[in-house]
């Protein structure tokens, strides 16, 4: 009698104890996130608030940004998008979240290379800080457009030109030209014109293979700043052998430029391990996190110049008014004509940066196509941050922690700044009235904004620019016939965005036919 006593007191036990756990499970897993939760003010899918993990297969089958996107149409500026994640498609919200300098999220701390962090994935204020006082006069506008910098620009059009009189009229991948002129740009800004190996040299060789690695390398994307933990078991092989590769090429140039230090010209392997560098009381940087800073560069700067050329490009082919228009003023900056296409000298790029429709083709590309469209994550800094309300969703407070994201897919695509915000219209920009391109500039944010914007940004318009102005100059373009660019050319949507399967076949004519350029 006492042991079926016993037993049924520990069955009621278990019983209790089970039931306890179940209530407790379906407290914290349901009831809090959807109802207590803080964050339950702010809308959004209930998927959403109850786990992190469909906003992760959103971002790993690539639909983030897009999806991010017709959250806010369906719920508003403000969307909660996680149990502890929240995106703002509002640009008034800029100043709280980049331009008062948030702490950056640990998304940003597995861009690490040679197990050497960098200044990007540098997530601590006074570290970031630290390390960006560094280089921020060697990235500065008044740097890139020193004799110096401009003279091997100039060289790098002029060789780029050279190619292009080459396979005129013959379909091109353009993506992988442009990465090649990039990479030499950022490769000579980092390590010097006597140490950096020039891939323009060979653009559909060991340039071609060069920009193919670093596109297989960061197909982990996903794996590297999500889901760090699982990347051993998800990530193939091959794209650590690719990885490898991107790192040896760069090591190499690395260790011959440290030669150099001390040198007349102003390198980026100079400027943080030169003696003025290593003279402060507690140098910065060392050689490993300077290694890794050259990487950062190189990696981020030859992949999003690449990506902008190729649909600047892609779209003057799609629409041949555009194109026009663009080839028109340059002809008029030009003296009234075209330049031949063997004609490989290069315009200068202070007399042409400041072209008023140049410049609005460049920004309504970066509008559309911006090459980092995806989140910009930050944490909600002690106090929490104050949302001061909207149609949708009342004044409340951000908690402090909570990871703030904002992306430029939506910011770029805010309809009550931009009319019809998914065409590409170049014209929207040359309009006469200063209050409305103040808003629109106020909403174009492709270089992000504040402290951690950019660093290369003057460098990325430069090169950009000269490219263009160059080009369209001298040529028109065309798309390839029989080519399917909605399958193999699509603009990917993932945190830094390229051309999805790195294929950008473009065919480029002379204006001027080799007759009348003899004249």
């Amino acid at each position: 009698m006492l042991e079926e006593l016993l037993q049924k007191e520990s069955d009621h036990v278990k019983t209790f104890g089970i039931a306890g756990i179940v209530s407790l499970a379906i407290f914290y897993f349901l009831i809090y996130p959807l109802y207590l939760n803080p964050l339950c003010k702010v809308p959004g899918p209930k998927i959403c608030a109850l786990s992190k993990f469909w906003i992760l297969y959103k971002s790993w089958s690539e639909q983030r940004n897009h999806y991010v996107d017709e959250l806010h149409k369906e719920y508003g500026p403000i969307v909660r998008i996680g149990p502890n994640e929240v995106d703002i498609s509002d640009s008034d919200y800029l100043n709280e979240v980049f331009i008062r300098d948030m702490e950056k999220s640990k998304f940003y701390s597995q861009f690490v290379n040679y197990n050497s962090h960098n200044t990007f994935s540098t997530i601590d204020k006074v570290g970031h800080r630290q390390s960006r006082k560094v280089t921020t006069r060697f990235y500065s506008k008044t740097h890139v457009c020193t004799d110096e910098v401009q003279d091997y620009i100039r060289g790098i059009m002029s060789k780029l030109l050279k190619i292009m009189d080459e396979y005129k009229t013959k379909p091109i991948n353009a993506f992988i030209l442009w990465s090649d002129m990039a990479m030499d740009a950022i490769t000579i800004f980092s390590f010097g014109t006597k140490y950096y190996q020039s891939v323009l040299d060979d653009p559909f060789g060991i340039g071609k293979e060069i920009v193919m690695e670093f596109f297989t390398q960061s197909s982990s994307w996903f794996w590297d700043t999500q889901l760090p933990s699982l990347r051993k078991l998800a990530v193939p092989k091959s794209v650590d052998i690719a990885a490898q590769k991107c790192y040896d090429w760069i090591e190499a140039q690395f260790n011959k430029s440290l030669g150099g230090i001390g040198d007349s010209q102003q390198t980026l392997v100079n400027t943080v391990l030169g003696e003025k560098a290593q003279s402060s009381p507690k140098p910065v940087f060392d050689k490993g996190r300077a290694k890794s800073e050259c990487f950062d560069h190189i990696a981020a700067g030859h992949n999003t110049t690449a990506t902008t050329l190729s649909y600047v490009y892609f779209s003057l082919a799609r629409n041949p008014e555009v194109q026009k228009k663009l080839i028109e003023e340059l002809k008029q900056f030009n003296g009234g004509k075209y330049l031949a296409a063997d004609d490989y000298n290069s315009q200068i790029y202070a007399q042409i940066e400041n072209l008023p429709y140049l410049n609005a083709v460049v920004d309504e590309t970066l509008r559309v196509y911006s090459a980092i469209p995806g989140q910009e994550p930050r944490v909600a800094p002690n106090g929490g941050m104050i949302w001061r309300g909207s149609k949708e969703t009342p004044k409340c407070i951000i908690p402090q922690g909570t990871v703030i994201t904002i992306q430029p897919w939506s910011i770029h695509r805010n309809k009550d700044v931009f009319t019809d915000p998914n065409h590409w219209n170049p014209d929207r920009w040359m309009i006469d009235n200063e209050e409305k391109l103040r808003v629109m500039h106020k909403n174009l944010i492709p270089f992000s904004a504040g402290a951690r914007m950019c660093i290369g940004k003057n460098l990325a318009l430069c090169e950009i620019k000269m490219n263009i102005s160059n080009m369209m100059s001298r040529y028109r373009v065309k798309l390839q016939d029989n080519f399917d660019y909605d399958k193999y050319s699509y603009f990917a949507d993932m945190y830094t965005s390229v051309p999805a399967c790195g294929q950008m076949p473009l065919i480029y004519e002379p204006l001027l036919d080799p007759i009348e350029s003899k004249e």
